[in-house]
């Protein structure tokens, strides 16, 4: 009877050491990526798209945008396949000065503010401060109780700059 309990101690073992290897490797299944994972797109999607914006981020108001750079940020606001694309397009949007485009980026903001992302819902917070959208206002306020705290503390920041008092 020990022999016997001897080896299925050391099979035990065994399977043990098998499976923890497995997993240490991870054999035996499909990993989904991260980037399916986060909804993000594959990484070199990602560059490509996000060099495209680069050029309009770092624009900073110096001059108004070309239809087509609106339409291409239109496109990333709302290009629902990685969150870092609508950030990185609102960043962009902040900075638009022209009342036309100013208009629309305030629009556009207030739809993200509705974004599955919470971090998205702190982008279009902070471009609605930083484009002083005083009528934004109403669409902020039920943000203070977003279900996460940094999209609340935000809130509040937005719109304490945007001249409304919270208490």
């Amino acid at each position: 009877m020990d022999d016997v309990r001897k080896w299925l101690a050391i099979i035990t073992l065994i399977a043990i050491a098998i499976v923890g290897a497995m997993l240490w490797l991870r054999w035996g299944w499909k990993t989904p990526k991260l980037e399916r994972q986060a909804g993000l797109l594959p990484e070199a999607d990602y560059m490509a798209k996000r060099e495209m914006l680069r050029p309009l981020q770092e624009l900073k108001g110096a001059r108004p945008f070309t239809p087509e750079e609106m339409e291409l940020l239109r496109q990333s606001v709302r290009d629902m396949s990685d969150f870092r694309l609508r950030c990185r397009a609102l960043t962009a949007l902040w900075h638009a000065r022209q009342p036309q485009q100013r208009k629309e980026a305030i629009e556009l903001a207030i739809e993200r503010l509705r974004d599955p992302e919470w971090v998205v819902r702190t982008y279009a917070l902070r471009a609605l401060a930083e484009l002083r959208a005083k009528e934004a206002i109403p669409s902020v306020l039920p943000l203070l109780n977003d279900p996460n705290s940094e999209v609340r503390e935000r809130a509040k920041k937005t719109l304490q700059q945007l001249g409304y008092t919270v208490h």
